[in-house]
């Protein structure tokens, strides 16, 4: 920054330029807020459950797994069979010898006792585990919602704090032109303000960028293609609970109710393996006509049934595939509990972290560096200290405000990651 020595400017114009200065850094403690809103995210989360494609593609699976489920219970379908019987071969006459007729037959297969109902309540089990994942979809898709839209609001109120931060350098930069041209000060002077007002404005575009990033990020989830304009405002999420309701919670979280339903529908593919040990059995009758004068018609019934005597390289086998499809969507189960333990540590550990900091920031360091700079402000009005004292201070101050803002970002999204953790599952039909 640039230093002045004490002679470079009046007692009247130190006096003016520092009180100009301390309003502009005042502005950086209550940066405003824009006026023009059209989406909050209570609007948003509202149109992310009714318009986000995935979730749609999800309802489509379900309603697919549910179709499956009726048909799996039902018969396969009966065959019907026509034919000519005992045709001579010299001329194909019908009436030339006794037993050539005609067949109409029909026959109906019937899989091992009870198949069908237990295919049918495994892929209604795997229906309600579709039903849960969609539920931990849409928990998941409200937590990056709200995690872009605090990204937002973090660039739009940092934007707002760096805006003000460029007057002072702008006129920190005048004030050193000045002062070089009136032969008080050298070059490097106003070179260290032209590069600090550079680099503020490589700063700024970092911010313009990364809001942009977040509002095409939301864009994405509502299913939108438009620009969006946001109501700038924090998002109003309630305190998380103690850690130790959050765990008692876990069970149930949807990933684990999806988890456990997967483990379900495993165990019942498993007893639908095992009655492949059982025959099947498939009953058929026919009904032949008789051309031959005096012969009588026919009328013949039969059973067949599979025989599964030699299990070893084929029912076996696939009773065994299986149990280790069940063995793993158990350890699944497992491996996504401790998972989201582990998380529910860390996400209320960030969280009490992140709000100790930002309120030690806001009512302890804040008010430290706002005081330990108007007493240099004082200083160089009497003339005691330098400009580059004061602009150091100013900048501790813009400092600070910038960690308070990511303390706040850091707390808000800790709250909002332990507000998906904390999400419950509420039934197939929710």
């Amino acid at each position: 920054m640039i230093s002045f020595q004490e002679k470079s400017l009046s007692f009247r114009s130190r006096h003016a330029l520092a009180w100009i200065m301390l309003g502009s850094v005042a502005g950086l403690l209550t940066p405003g807020q824009a006026t023009a809103t059209r989406l909050d995210l209570s609007a948003a989360e509202r149109l992310l459950q009714q318009q986000n494609p995935s979730l749609a593609a999800y309802q489509q699976k379900i309603q697919a797994l549910r179709h499956q489920a009726v048909a799996a219970a039902q018969l396969p379908d009966p065959h019907v069979s026509l034919g000519a019987v005992n045709l001579p071969t010299n001329n194909f006459s019908m009436n030339q010898q006794q037993m050539s007729m005609l067949s109409v037959g029909l026959s109906q297969t019937f899989p091992p006792f009870g198949q069908l109902a237990l295919r049918s309540q495994q892929l209604r089990m795997e229906a309600t585990a579709e039903t849960a994942t969609r539920a931990e979809r849409a928990a998941e898709l409200r937590w990056l919602l709200q995690q872009s839209w605090i990204q937002a609001q973090v660039a739009h109120q940092e934007s707002s704090i760096l805006q003000r931060q460029k007057r002072l350098d702008q006129m920190t930069e005048q004030a050193a032109v000045d002062a070089y041209r009136a032969g008080r000060v050298d070059q490097a002077a106003v070179l260290r303000s032209q590069l600090a007002l550079a680099n503020l404005e490589n700063r700024m575009d970092q911010v313009r960028a990364q809001q942009q990033t977040a509002l095409a990020r939301i864009a994405e989830l509502l299913g939108s293609t438009s620009a969006l304009q946001l109501r700038w405002s924090w998002p109003h999420l309630q305190p998380p609970a103690p850690l130790a309701a959050l765990q008692m919670k876990l069970p149930g979280q949807p990933a684990l109710q999806a988890a456990a339903a997967s483990s379900r529908a495993a165990a019942l593919a498993v007893r639908v393996a095992r009655t492949n040990l059982l025959p099947s059995i498939t009953v058929s009758t026919a009904y032949g006509q008789d051309f031959m004068p005096g012969s009588p018609n026919w009328l013949s019934i039969g059973v067949n049934l599979s025989l599964p005597i030699f299990p070893g390289d084929r029912q076996d086998q696939t009773i065994a595939a299986e149990q280790e499809k069940e063995m793993a969507a158990e350890d699944t189960y497992e491996e996504e509990r401790l998972r989201l333990a582990r998380q529910i540590h860390t996400a209320y550990a960030q969280f009490r972290a992140a709000d100790a900091q930002y309120q030690r920031t806001k009512k302890t360091l804040l008010p430290l560096a706002t005081q330990a700079y108007r007493a240099e402000l004082a200083g160089f009005i009497a003339g005691r200290t330098s400009m580059q004292s004061v602009l150091h201070a100013q900048n501790s101050v813009l400092e600070t405000a910038l960690q308070a803002l990511v303390a706040r970002e850091n707390q808000a999204l800790s709250s909002a990651e332990l507000a998906y953790l904390a999400t419950q599952y509420q039934g197939a039909q929710a």
